[in-house]
């Protein structure tokens, strides 16, 4: 069974990148060449239909452009899962394509439920649900980020399937600013995002792969610089994914702290990249990929 964290490790020397590619495809935003060429199909598809269809070839064009310079790719499930079954089909079609591409997929699902509940969620991720004719395939993703607020029983249904090669990412200290109002609060003199780093210590110690880096990691803010080096000491076998570069106003400085087993994520100063006149939203996208991996070539 090859490990998860051996995978990404591998991708980041191989590319020589920290680029993890966020797809959150937003219909507002679209090109206007695609948003034209859909909106013309919502009579015979649906609207549901041409939207998620819109959404599937911007992501697998984003793909194609980036492919040589991202890491991985991180699709946000929520904005495929708004447009129902067929954003759900679309979703699966990116993460295929990604698949052909070479990449590895963090599914952006924020996932974390106890029992039974936690299983099925886990098996829509990654596969393995029961079938009459044998296990269904899931979105086969090869990581999840999943909230630990329920506890670690919460996120055992996900940490099993690293025994089968997939990963996971913990929320750990987020980028958002309300962040600090739980995950800075004090608990027995630590921060709470500190005892969260314990928990991710602990379940993935079983984890490990050859290259050292467990499959168990940890997803921290670029805009909370202090927390990226608190939590890189608490986990110094973990990966860490980290949002909050580029639109969200962090920057390469702000990683210092960090160097070595990160992935950095950004998404929409990739996939809405300012064009040039005449460029095509991909030449865009795949101009500011690889603007971002010089940036953060140091981190590799």
């Amino acid at each position: 069974m090859d490990h998860f964290s051996d995978k990404l490790a591998q991708a980041i020397a191989a590319r020589r990148s920290v680029v993890c590619v966020g797809l959150d495809p937003d219909l507002a935003k679209m090109p206007v060449e695609l948003r034209d060429k859909y909106a013309v199909q919502v009579e015979a598809l649906g609207d549901y239909a041409a939207v998620a269809a819109c959404f599937a070839e911007f992501c697998c064009g984003i793909i194609a452009a980036t492919a040589e310079v991202a890491a991985c790719v991180k699709p946000q499930a929520a904005f495929f899962e708004q447009y129902g079954a067929a954003g759900w089909q679309a979703l699966a079609e990116v993460i295929a394509c990604a698949h052909k591409h070479e990449l590895l997929v963090i599914l952006d699902a924020k996932r974390g439920d106890i029992s039974t509940t936690g299983v099925a969620y886990a098996r829509a991720i990654f596969g393995g649900a029961p079938g009459f004719a044998g296990s269904v395939a899931g979105l086969d993703a090869d990581a999840v980020t999943v909230s630990p607020y329920l506890g670690d029983d919460s996120l055992t249904p996900f940490i099993d399937f690293c025994a089968h090669g997939k990963g996971v990412f913990v929320l750990t200290r987020t980028s958002n600013s309300g962040a600090r109002r739980l995950q800075e609060r004090e608990c027995d003199g630590r921060a709470l995002y500190l005892h969260v780093a314990d928990l991710v210590a602990d379940l993935g110690a079983a984890h490990i792969g050859a290259r050292g880096y467990s499959d168990v990691g940890a997803v921290v803010g670029a805009t909370a610089p202090d927390a990226i080096s608190a939590v890189r000491a608490a986990l110094p076998q973990a990966f860490l994914l980290v949002p909050g570069y580029g639109a969200q106003g962090a920057g390469a400085q702000d990683l210092a702290g960090a160097a070595g087993g990160l992935i950095v994520n950004a998404s929409r100063s990739i996939l809405y990249a300012p064009r040039a006149n005449g460029e095509e939203y991909r030449s865009a996208a795949a101009r500011a990929a690889e603007e971002m991996r010089k940036q953060l070539e140091f981190l590799v």
